[in-house]
């Protein structure tokens, strides 16, 4: 009987340990639950707080494109993904109402006088300084303080956006921007016409093609969808036709240019999208063709970029 009453006692004290081990594990689960709960609570708090500030900023009458950058290099990882990539949209809109007007600054024939005498082809600081007259510097200073660069076309100089800009945020926003930030900062570090000319090879033609169709396929609901297609028509123009000073088919003989046989020819268009389609159908009309510009060949190209 002692010893039942023994047994007995120790059980109960073991029970009540687990009973309080269980009931501390309970209590920290539900502690830990509230505090989740706390931080989300603050988070969704902070950035619609910074969200308003945002659009207001946008909303004053004298706001530059500067201060956008500004309030975004400070509070954009504050934000969710989902306003950050809301930021940087609204930024872009931004920078293109304002280069509107600054290519008209840039028009001027004195402006252009100017940057043939000073500008040394790039916006570092270095290169900067060493520029003389006030107004020249002070143009070119807005024009990188704005997130813009300077291309030239025909011994013409004008101010365009530096997408480069833009991949310090790369990691937070969503995929799909993400994504049109990798497509516009290669089109910004080299683009891909000048002088009517072709400033890329085929190869960098099809690669950038096929990215655009990608973007186009895998994030068809984004709000920048619509900009990858316009930007991929063009692209599907450069690969049927080339340029005046760069095209497909040579003006002599109406066979394809060398280079892009070798390119065209070894290419295997294995994309599910309406650029590799074509691309396919091309490439096979061509070659049936002795790579020579047809009349069929010509009309095929003609009917596509106008169906694409």
């Amino acid at each position: 009987m002692k010893n039942s009453f023994h047994i007995k006692i120790v059980f109960s004290m073991i029970m009540l340990v687990l009973l309080a081990v269980l009931s501390g594990c309970t209590g920290s689960e539900k502690h830990k639950e509230v505090s989740n709960q706390t931080i989300e609570e603050s988070r969704v708090k902070e950035d619609k707080i910074i969200m308003d500030e945002f659009n207001a900023l946008l909303q004053k009458d004298n706001s530059e494109v500067k201060g956008v950058f500004e309030f975004v290099n400070k509070k954009i990882a504050a934000v969710t993904p989902q306003s950050a990539s809301i930021m940087l949209n609204a930024l872009e809109n931004k920078q293109q109402a304002a280069l509107i007007k600054m290519k008209d600054t840039y028009e001027a024939d004195a402006i252009q006088q100017k940057l043939v005498k000073e500008f040394k082809g790039d916006l570092t600081d270095s290169s900067l300084q060493g520029i003389q007259d006030r107004d020249t510097k002070e143009l070119l200073l807005k024009t990188k303080s704005n997130g813009f660069k300077v291309e030239t076309a025909e011994g013409f100089y004008f101010p365009v956006l530096d997408y480069s800009r833009y991949k310090q945020y790369y990691s937070n926003v969503t995929p799909d921007i993400a994504a049109y930030i990798d497509i516009m900062a290669v089109e910004s570090d080299i683009t891909p016409v000048k002088d009517v000319g072709l400033m890329i090879g085929w190869d960098e033609i099809i690669k950038r093609g096929i990215s655009q169709e990608k973007f186009v396929q895998e994030h068809h609901n984004s709000p920048k969808a619509a900009d990858v297609k316009k930007l991929l028509k063009n692209y599907l123009v450069f690969a049927l036709y080339g340029t005046n000073n760069t095209p497909l088919f040579q003006y002599e003989d109406k066979q394809m240019a060398p280079a892009a046989k070798e390119i065209y020819s070894h290419s295997t268009w294995s994309g599910s999208g309406s650029f590799s389609k074509i691309m396919a159908e091309y490439t096979v009309l061509v070659k049936n063709n002795n790579h020579n510009l047809t009349q069929e060949v010509d009309e095929y190209r003609k009917k596509v970029i106008q169906d694409f």
